[in-house]
């Protein structure tokens, strides 16, 4: 489990998830240009599903992959924290976020689980979130087997151009397979999973499910907080220094309120 403390944050902290960029439904022009709008950033944590499907290693990324780590690049050279938390869909990422990976990623910390954060006063915790269902079973088979390290070594084996085939054609056989729990919201899974892990933090995040909920737990202050997607809200969470927590929309090249 990693950890970073901030005992006196002197900015803003952001949360966004599952933007499943593309270049026709989510763009990344659109998503770096966000970045770049996004005031007073202290620290930026992206709960996973960047790409529609993304293998890591340099040597198979596309002019969309360069133009959205540029833009995470200029968030990291402005001083702030660009934390990335895995999902579903990113392969190939290193376990560790060791010096020579710090050279090809944007990225401060690298987090493959839970990741914490002491904001202030607050205790915060975060993960995307795909493993909650633990009834979801074939999906739970299919991430160990394209997880593992025999894998992994065929994928990093191949020339760029047929991985990102092959990679592709994993994605189409995601997006058919798997229907029954692609549109249910596990309710009874979450409010476990919250009973779980809310006596520890002050809020825990979640993206993943592409909806904006707060999942609370009886006898708890601790609150659940389903993070609402950038794919097709455009929505993301900002919070102060003081635990002030907002949700805000990007639309027209600039930063809204929404809540």
């Amino acid at each position: 489990m990693s950890t970073l403390n901030v005992s006196e944050p002197n900015g803003l902290l952001y949360i966004v998830t599952d933007s499943h960029l593309d270049e026709s439904i989510a763009p990344a022009a659109e998503f770096v240009e966000m970045l770049a709008h996004l005031e007073n950033p202290h620290t930026v944590v992206f709960l996973g599903d960047l790409f529609k499907i993304w293998l890591a290693p340099k040597k198979f990324w596309t002019d969309l992959h360069h133009k959205t780590m540029t833009g995470f690049e200029r968030l990291r050279d402005r001083g702030c924290n660009v934390v990335f938390v895995a999902g579903n869909r990113e392969m190939l990422l290193p376990r560790k976020l060791n010096e020579r990976w710090k050279k090809i990623l944007p990225f401060t910390q690298l987090s493959h689980g839970d990741w914490h954060l002491n904001w202030g006063k607050k205790r915060y915790a975060f993960i995307h979130g795909d493993t909650i269902n633990y009834n979801d079973s074939q999906y739970l088979r299919w991430k160990a087997f394209t997880h593992n390290r025999i894998v992994e070594a065929f994928f990093r084996a191949l020339p760029g151009a047929v991985a990102r085939w092959i990679a592709g054609r994993i994605e189409a056989m995601l997006v058919q397979t798997n229907q029954e729990y692609k549109f249910h919201f596990p309710e009874k899974e979450i409010q476990e999973f919250a009973q779980s892990v809310l006596p520890e933090v002050d809020q825990y995040f979640v993206g993943h499910f592409h909806v904006d909920r707060e999942i609370k737990v009886e006898g708890c202050s601790g609150v659940l907080r389903v993070v609402p997607d950038w794919l097709s809200q455009r929505k993301f969470i900002r919070i102060s220094a003081e635990g002030e927590m907002k949700v805000i929309r990007f639309e027209n090249s600039s930063l809204n309120i929404v809540h």
